[in-house]
């Protein structure tokens, strides 16, 4: 069976005639075949073309700037608060750091602390604290076990060290090396790296935007 061929006619973007087979129609109502007249909706509905709203899209713009700039703003304010956490801390630290004074100490015994690292599966690590004693520039000799330990012994019993430790807090003390004055820069370089991540993030998409 041959298919039938459908065609419309239009005029200012306005239907003004219809042809099914060659037999022409002036409107869609007078095509006599309701399944013809199903085929020419269907073609005039592929054919037509939206008619550009200006308006419309103006504020589509608009509303996609507002959201950009409410990420942007977000943005920038936790590249603002991270790095303000990170020069605090590093203020902080430098301050700590300024009023320890040392004195020469020797490790008396060492606390071996027991901790799950899988309670379902009982899998135990085991972390090694270190026991000094040292005398501080009070004169008072006194025995401190660090709070910061090991998964692998470092010391043993009579190793000399030097303690570090704030006067007014002595029982704070810690011993002298790379890893413990570490621990006072972790939270100024993870905030400041963040701060300046996201800070770098806003100042690209603002000049790749602009």
């Amino acid at each position: 069976m041959t298919r039938k061929k459908y065609s419309v006619q239009w005029e200012n973007e306005q239907a003004v005639s219809f042809e099914v087979d060659g037999v022409r129609y002036e409107n869609l109502s007078d095509v006599p075949d309701a399944k013809d007249r199903r085929k020419i909706k269907a073609l005039m509905e592929a054919s037509s073309q939206p008619e550009f709203d200006e308006k419309e899209w103006e504020a589509t713009q608009k509303e996609s700037n507002k959201a950009e700039s409410l990420i942007l703003n977000i943005f920038t304010g936790v590249a603002i608060l991270m790095l303000m956490i990170a020069g605090i801390a590093t203020v902080s630290a430098i301050r700590s750091l300024a009023k320890e004074k040392s004195a020469p100490g020797r490790v008396v015994d060492v606390v071996v602390r027991r901790q799950y690292l899988n309670e379902q599966d009982r899998i135990v690590q085991e972390y090694y604290y270190p026991v000094v004693d040292f005398t501080a520039d009070d004169g008072h000799r006194r025995s401190v076990q660090m709070s910061v330990g090991s998964d692998a012994p470092e010391y043993e019993k009579g190793n000399e060290v030097t303690v570090l430790y704030d006067p007014q807090h002595p029982l704070d003390a810690r011993i002298k090396s790379f890893g413990s004055s570490a621990l006072y820069w972790i939270l100024p370089g993870i905030t400041g790296i963040l701060g300046l991540a996201f800070l770098g993030a806003v100042l690209a998409v603002r000049w790749l935007t602009k």
